[in-house]
């Protein structure tokens, strides 16, 4: 007979809206688990996160998972000739006494629950077709999910998936397991700057940090930290003995967020490291660009970890890969201490100048009706799905744009407009 256990947070908080770098709506199945029989990337017990997200910006990570092929790779108290079938992740369902099921993130402060499309969030999951179901994985098998979207709210989530794993067996059994620990920060947009001066060993003087806030932002708390997530100092300003890598984290009345990346060097150090870095553009719409490091005069070995504009951590190694349109930097360091940075790593869609198209929506999330002002007589626009289907489309006989959404499904679009070899994208959400 057919018995199920429950696994509540398979936590696919891939917030990677399983898209991968190559394409909306499909992650890429290529970590190597080495011999493991079950494991997931990024991995909680090792002390890994999904990478932060910034309030209303484009997000794009992914979760890898090997399901192991028979009930003992989960829990080694189940027979070890018991194969897993296949594990199911439920649809996402409240129930009458008000319990969260499927796909779950938790505000890990407010303690609020909600579903990826209740924060701007969407997770699409890559079960390479082996299943009709497209949310079903067989035992024995490696797969991957994304999540993507621009998140609307901000906050700390615990992500959790709950599952049905499938075995046969001639008698029926219970094996409840809980994997529910990754977690997703989405920051706000409160820092607009950090001005850094070096500290001087030979000199015996410090270096010192400096943060300036984003116009309008009153901060309760500003508090600074090392590479080692110990507190240094608070305020707006801090003096710091030591070259290194800092961070700051800045406390509002209604959010908490933060910011790394900053480097610190010494003057005093003779340093001939040098880097330089090569861009590989994405698509349009899509995270399917990449950017190389390559290092001179490092003195043994090296690493980089890359940013993006906004300061958070986005990566770390030689390549950095899933890159949408934006600017970023890399900071490379080597084992004498000395470190490099180089900013102003832009990564583009070589569309044409879309300065001719002063395209905006309105409401957004849309529920029934979407105004597009800036559209004029002549323009073309189509409604796109994530992974490039055209859903509707149109030439525009005035100015301005109605659209009837409300036979649409729910879910993340992206509207496109194109004028004269001109081309204008914007994302839509639509809710019911």
């Amino acid at each position: 007979m057919n018995a199920f256990m429950n696994l509540r947070g398979l936590a696919l908080a891939a917030l990677v809206f399983c898209v991968a770098p190559g394409a909306w709506g499909q992650c890429d199945i290529d970590f190597d688990f080495g011999e493991a029989s079950f494991g997931v990337s990024p991995d909680p017990a090792m002390g890994e996160t999904f990478l932060d997200g910034m309030l209303d910006e484009s997000y794009f990570d992914v979760l890898h998972i090997l399901i192991p092929a028979n009930a003992a790779g989960i829990d080694s108290t189940y027979p070890p000739t018991l194969p897993v079938d296949s594990v199911i992740v439920l649809a996402n369902s409240v129930d009458g006494a008000g319990v969260f099921q499927g796909i779950v993130f938790t505000d890990t402060v407010t303690q609020e629950q909600f579903f990826a499309d209740e924060i701007g969030l969407e997770v699409l999951f890559n079960n390479n077709g082996d299943s009709g179901n497209p949310n079903a994985f067989m035992g024995g098998e490696q797969y991957c999910a994304a999540i993507q979207g621009a998140p609307n709210r901000s906050g700390i989530y615990r992500i959790s998936i709950d599952i049905q794993a499938w075995a046969t067996i001639f008698t029926p059994f219970n094996a409840p397991y809980t994997f529910d620990n990754f977690t997703l920060r989405v920051n706000c947009p409160l820092l607009e700057d950090v001005v850094v001066t070096n500290v001087n060993s030979d000199e015996g003087t410090q270096g010192t940090l400096t943060a300036t806030l984003a116009e309008g932002v009153e901060a309760v708390e500003v508090a600074w930290f090392n590479s080692f997530g110990d507190q240094i100092g608070t305020g707006m300003s801090v003096s710091v003995d030591n070259a290194g890598s800092f961070s700051v984290q800045i406390t509002t009345a209604d959010c908490q967020s933060l910011f790394g990346g900053w480097l610190v060097g010494d003057d005093a150090l003779e340093c001939e490291l040098a880097a330089s870095v090569e861009v590989s553009n994405t698509d349009p719409g899509m995270f399917n660009g990449s950017a190389t490091v390559t290092a001179s005069g490092a003195v043994g070995d090296w690493t980089a970890n890359w940013y993006s504009a906004a300061g958070i951590l986005l990566g770390s190694g030689e390549v950095l890969s899933g890159l949408g349109e934006g600017a970023y930097s890399v900071v490379v360091s080597d084992d004498s201490g000395c470190s490099v940075e180089v900013e102003d790593i832009n990564v583009l869609t070589g569309l044409p100048d879309m300065t001719q198209i002063d395209l905006s929506t309105y409401p957004n999330p849309a529920s029934s009706e979407l105004f597009c002002a800036g559209v004029v007589p002549g323009d073309a626009w189509a409604i796109v799905t994530l992974n490039g289907a055209q859903v509707r489309q149109g030439l525009s006989s005035t100015s301005g744009l109605v659209l009837d959404v409300s036979s649409l499904d729910a879910g993340m679009y992206f509207l496109v407009v194109t004028r004269q070899g001109a081309r204008q994208v914007k994302r839509v959400q639509v809710q019911h």
